[in-house]
């Protein structure tokens, strides 16, 4: 049967790739270079849309001087950007030669007020520049030193179909997120994360990413950093996979600690079969819609009894 996640105006099959990446520390310039090559690649092996993770375009961890200061230093608010900006018209172009999407970190500078960072992710279609979304749940005060978070739940609409992004903390802890995602029509999640190497970290990063497909009836991918940056080893382990009914939870490829490309390609179809038998968003928005407004008043509740 036909469902949002296999709608007739979006390909039935979508591949995607999703990178274990290194940044190289404190040179931005560098850095782009590298990650244009790792997009050609990804074109070449046959990538609809490529996924970079967390803060993939900057150096990323520790500063000494924002943690001082609880506020950007002057280095890193020199390599902040706009959106767009002089690197992801770079992207921009790139992709439009190679018609290819891509997801890629980056430290945004608000337009309006220069002193405001955000940890962003970039969504650039053949097109251009489609949107950013900007981390909501910063980890403290690691992130709160530097960044204000984001405001925002958006969707964005592509010729691949509707993606959701949420970045790293989003995803893991925040579970509600991916659900507002998945409500507003997303079909593919995507989870540019910068997960440090602690023991079992490589099974959470696959297990949550597996769950937060599942439980949405849609496709995810996360993107992790690898090497060794700020203090911390990253724990790469970038994966890609989501319901292949009548099964659950399945990994279409997963990555090791080394910096690699993994591909894979989604079956929209396959999935809309999960829909056949469980169309939870036509309840949740229609006869269940009763447990949506519950959990809406009780989330207001909640942060209601927090501020007296």
């Amino acid at each position: 049967m036909a469902h949002s996640v296999n709608d007739s105006a979006y390909p039935k099959l979508v591949t995607v790739g999703s990178v274990n990446f290194d940044s190289i520390v404190r040179d931005k310039a560098g850095t782009l270079k590298k990650l244009i090559g790792v997009i050609r690649d990804a074109a070449h092996q046959g990538c609809d849309l490529v996924v970079f993770p967390e803060l993939a375009l900057n150096t990323w961890g520790e500063c000494e001087e924002c943690a001082s200061k609880s506020r950007p230093c002057a280095w890193h608010l020199d390599q902040s950007e706009l959106i767009p900006g002089p690197s992801t018209e770079t992207v921009a172009k790139v992709a439009r030669d190679l018609d290819i999407h891509v997801i890629f970190g980056m430290e945004e500078r608000d337009p309006v007020q220069p002193e405001v960072l955000y940890n962003s992710a970039v969504l650039i279609a053949p097109e251009g520049v489609v949107g950013a979304y900007r981390k909501v749940h910063l980890g403290i005060p690691l992130e709160t030193n530097r960044f204000t978070p984001g405001d925002q739940v958006p969707v964005f609409e592509t010729k691949l179909g509707p993606i959701g992004i949420s970045i790293c903390y989003d995803f893991y802890n925040n579970p509600e997120l991916s659900r507002i995602l998945a409500l507003k029509g997303a079909r593919i999640l995507v989870n540019p994360t910068g997960s440090s190497d602690l023991p079992g970290k490589a099974k959470i990063i696959t297990y949550t990413t597996l769950v937060r497909a599942q439980e949405n009836l849609v496709y995810a991918v996360s993107a992790n950093r690898v090497g060794v940056q700020g203090g911390s080893r990253w724990a790469g382990n970038s994966v890609i996979g989501g319901p292949a009914f009548p099964g659950f939870g399945n990994v279409l490829a997963e990555a090791g600690q080394e910096e690699q490309l993994i591909v894979a390609t989604l079956n929209f179809d396959q999935l809309a079969a999960w829909y056949d038998w469980l169309p939870w968003r036509e309840w949740r928005l229609g006869a269940q819609r009763y447990a949506t407004d519950i959990i809406a008043r009780e989330f207001a509740a909640i942060a209601d009894d927090a501020e007296r």
